[in-house]
């Protein structure tokens, strides 16, 4: 007799493999995504603190500039602090509820000097997932901005 059809046992065989292959993609896909979140977000806090540096190293608007970190966002500013600042100025960042920001920068703000765009201090910035991973961010005393995994 000649069957060519797939029978229950085969079908539930690949049904298996199929169920276990889907749960050990699942987790290594959350992998994937909380590593994107931090890498983008991280990239963009780097991106306004080198536009702080630059911004204040050009003069623009004959003024300072620097950045402010709360734990859920951070704000590139203008002025010589974040309390003096011209907040018409200020471009405020509001991270996903996931990432936590943390800064060992007095008043968790760093300011850049007119013209040489010396950092008033350095330091680390540190962005957290809640799910374990993160990313620090330095400055050192010259003002170069490096990220670190």
């Amino acid at each position: 007799m000649n069957n060519s059809g797939v029978s229950i046992v085969e079908l539930l065989v690949v049904v298996g493999i199929t169920l276990i292959l889907a749960a050990t993609a699942v987790p290594i896909y959350g992998n994937l995504q909380v590593s994107a979140q931090i890498n983008e977000n991280s990239a963009q806090i780097v991106q306004a603190m080198r536009i702080a540096r630059e911004k204040s190293v050009s003069g623009n608007n004959n003024s300072r500039y620097g950045v402010k970190f709360e734990s859920d966002r951070y704000i590139l500013y203008q002025g010589s602090s974040y309390p003096s600042r011209n907040s018409d100025y200020d471009r405020e960042v509001v991270l996903n509820e996931a990432l936590v920001i943390s800064s060992t920068f007095t008043n968790d703000e760093i300011n850049f000097s007119k013209g040489s765009g010396l950092p008033d201090q350095s330091g680390t910035t540190t962005l957290k997932h809640r799910l374990g991973d993160q990313a620090v961010i330095f400055v050192n005393q010259y003002g170069l901005v490096e990220r670190k995994q």
